[in-house]
């Protein structure tokens, strides 16, 4: 058992120690409640759960009343909270009164998708169902095993990337499933958000659709880690309505949660190293003897915390391991075999083990840079204390303006959860693409627009008639079919969200590859020549880009550095949605021209963060592309006190706007990178200083959209970010108003004015 002050009280000894522990946080034990069912289960199942002692919590019994009531479910409970049994039960309850049902599992994840699946192997072992009932379909299974699957299985799991290529070919090879179709289960589905979550949308409404043709509307089961509005987001995600079920009635240990603070040194400037502190904190913890998983945020620092303490720990080396993408699947299971018997000590992961793989109990988790959400965050502080001894988690934030925004305001850190996850079904570019892959799939009328669930029919024919234009569809009747000489649901990808893709290709002495594919808008920015090239944990170096072709070639490389781009941002307003001028502070969304000239590249240092260098980039073409903005006034009056009180005015809209896009991913789902941002101290339109926060995506994602609606709570969270940071420094820190991608270098830029003018507009909203 953990004794905690005595924990204290070994880090506080420590050399490195400098008062960094800024908060902890108690959350009490919470004792199980437990339901009951209303409708007995097979008797093969209930003799399995009386053969296991499993008693229902509340909110498991609950969750299977609802299903087995046909109800659309969501569970949206914590970590180990037994979501999974939640699904499975009711499933494999149809399965054995009726051995033609059949039930299809969607997991974001291939690792997750086949933890998953032992899981339930195990219970369909123990209830003798044979095993060829249950089997994956993915690109990782052969295709004689995929026969196998379709032919005799009754549960068959995938991943969104799979079922956008399989769909084709489910009137034919997948008859027999879809007839008899009765559930879909959708898992993690806080992970489905921006692009990625606005394609599975999509894709899950072409799916639907193909299930009409065979009369058949399954019941959907959804599971999340704790999100807010989780029925408005689960029934935007599967355009239908649902029960949801979010009282999380599971036992819970005692558990302290520490912020640790970096130290600021006056002299350099600086932040001490987020990484090195990690490692101080994790040895503390091995030397302690506290079983400790500590995440990290790249493949590499999870290699490299494990390198470093089996250097400090010399007598413990062999119970110190990484685990992260790439390594064999014999290896992840036996580390995970391992966790659970305590024979691993301490081991670095990428966020690889934040989702549901069952890795038993732990001590303490160190979270070495904040997962970007606070989903992610509750989902990794909740692998450790599954037992019944009090757990410990640790914040030990990265330097950039989100993480040490939470560490610095616990009370935001651990209130209710402010972020919104964002999908949209109005992106022209995003539906198109899925409008190509129906085409192939099911012939499109124009009536299709309510499949889709697009609300404006003109807008709808609109996309029609532009791919009619490209010669993608041609109409027959009162039908559109598939016109192009191209596979749509190979070319049109997931993740990204037009049809300007590139090609990535990996060079190699032997064979080249085609290693995946990227949207335009992305290449420009991160796979010009020179840039370093993360894909699924692996780095890469970016040798040529062939603009001609759309190809991009590069290499396999092993570095110590990563880039960002610079670029020259032109903005033009082309529509206004919405407005408010009743206010001191006039604001507006709408739709707006953005224009990129990309100029330069940073090579920074990964450990130090110090820049290397700095290189041109020449000859690519300037990006133009149609978003959304909120965008708003700054008063006169406001601008004459400033510039009385001796600040710069340029200087501190620049700041503000730095500030607003680094704070956005406290109200929604993002990444500041999907942001862009203009200030202008005089525009000549409005002959008064404006601020631009736009989405970084063609036709936009939703982001602006809530921002222009939330406008006063951003403002008031910019504040607490600028005010809250440590630096003295008169044009700040990267902490709060310095952006590494800023075209004009941050300059000008003013922090206490930026604080000055904040706190005049949040005084008169």
């Amino acid at each position: 058992m953990v004794d905690f002050e005595k924990f204290l009280n070994s880090i506080t000894l420590e050399g490195y120690y400098d008062k960094q522990i800024s908060h902890v946080q108690h959350l009490p034990k919470r004792n199980a409640r437990y339901g009951e069912l209303k409708t007995p289960l097979n008797k093969r199942l209930h003799l399995w759960l009386r053969n296991n002692d499993i008693q229902f919590w509340k909110h498991q019994a609950e969750a299977i009343n609802s299903i087995m009531n046909g109800q659309n479910t969501v569970i949206v409970t914590s970590t180990a909270s037994g979501k999974s049994l939640c699904y499975n039960l009711p499933v494999l309850n149809s399965l054995l009164n009726d051995e033609k049902t059949t039930a299809l599992y969607i997991f974001p994840t291939k690792a997750l998708a086949r933890d998953q699946y032992l899981t339930l192997f195990k219970i369909m072992e123990d209830i003798k169902i044979k095993r060829t009932r249950l089997g994956i379909y993915d690109g990782s299974i052969d295709s004689s095993e995929k026969r196998q699957v379709l032919e005799n299985a009754n549960i068959i799991i995938t991943n969104p990337f799979g079922l956008h290529l399989y769909l084709p070919w489910f009137k034919q090879k997948w008859y027999r499933i879809c007839h008899n179709l009765k559930y879909i289960v959708l898992d993690e589905i806080h992970i489905y958000n921006g692009i990625f979550g606005s394609n599975f949308a999509l894709l899950l409404r072409r799916l639907k659709r193909i299930l009409e043709a065979f009369n058949v509307k399954p019941l959907w089961i959804l599971s999340s880690a704790t999100i807010k509005n989780s029925k408005a987001f689960a029934e935007k995600l599967i355009g239908e309505k649902v029960i949801v079920i979010e009282k999380d009635h599971s036992p819970s240990v005692e558990k302290k949660i520490i912020l640790w603070d970096l130290p600021y040194d006056e002299a350099s400037g600086k932040y001490r190293s987020s990484h090195q502190e990690t490692k101080n904190v994790y040895i503390t913890h091995l030397k302690s003897g506290i079983q400790t998983l500590t995440f990290t945020l790249s493949r590499k620092m999870a290699e490299l915390q494990a390198i470093w303490t089996k250097e400090s720990l010399f007598q413990i080396r062999d119970k110190i391991v990484s685990y992260r993408a790439g390594i064999s699947k014999i290896k992840r299971r036996e580390i995970e075999s391992k966790l659970k018997r305590k024979e691993i000590l301490g081991v670095s992961s990428t966020n690889a083990l934040e989702l549901g793989i069952d890795i038993g109990s732990l001590d303490a988790i160190i979270c070495s840079g904040f997962p970007g959400t606070l989903s992610s965050f509750w989902q990794q502080v909740g692998r450790s204390g599954r037992g019944e001894n009090l757990s410990i988690a640790t914040l030990i934030p990265m330097q950039n303006p989100l993480d040490m925004f939470y560490v610095h305001n616990p009370d935001i850190l651990f209130g209710p959860i402010q972020e919104e996850v964002l999908i949209t079904l109005k992106n022209k570019y995003i539906i198109k693409n899925h409008l190509c892959c129906a085409a192939k799939e099911i012939p499109l009328t124009i009536n299709d627009y309510k499949k889709f669930n697009v609300e404006d029919e003109v807008f709808f024919e609109t996309c029609i008639e532009e791919l009619i234009d490209e010669s993608l569809l041609m109409k027959r009747g009162d039908k559109y079919y598939w016109k192009g000489d191209f596979f749509p649901n190979d070319k049109y990808g997931l993740s990204y969200l037009s049809s300007r893709s590139y090609k990535v290709i990996l060079k190699s002495i032997t064979k080249d590859q085609v290693l995946t594919t990227e949207d335009e808008s992305y290449v420009f920015r991160d796979l010009h020549p020179g840039a370093v090239y993360l894909y699924e944990a692996e780095t890469y170096l970016v040798g040529e880009l062939d603009l001609i072709e759309r190809i991009v070639y590069i290499t396999k490389a092993n570095v110590d550095f990563y880039t960002q781009s610079l670029k020259h941002t032109d903005i033009t307003p082309i529509e206004v949605i919405s407005q408010d001028t009743s206010k001191n502070i006039k604001k507006f969304f709408g739709n707006v021209k953005v224009e990129h000239e990309y100029y330069s590249f940073k090579v920074i240092d990964t450990l130090t963060q110090e820049i290397r260098a700095r290189n041109p980039l020449v000859d690519l073409p300037v990006i133009e592309f149609e978003t959304q903005s909120v965008w708003f006034l700054i008063p006169f009056e406001y601008q004459k006190e400033l510039e009385l009180a001796g600040h710069d005015l340029g200087g501190t809209i620049h700041a503000i706007e730095h500030a607003m896009i680094a704070i956005a991913p406290t109200l929604a789902q993002i990444s500041r990178w999907d942001l862009g941002g203009i200030s202008i101290d005089f525009d000549p339109v409005n002959q008064q200083p404006i601020i631009y926060i736009y989405d970084a995506y063609k036709g936009g994602i939703g982001i602006s959209e809530l921002l222009y609606h939330e406008l006063n709570q951003l403002l008031g969270l910019t504040y607490k970010l600028i005010r809250s940071c440590k630096c003295t420094a008169p044009n700040g820190c990267p902490i709060c108003i310095l952006s590494s991608r800023c075209g004009s270098g941050n300059e000008p830029i003013d922090k206490m004015g930026a604080l000055f003018l904040l706190k005049r507009l949040i005084e008169k909203i």
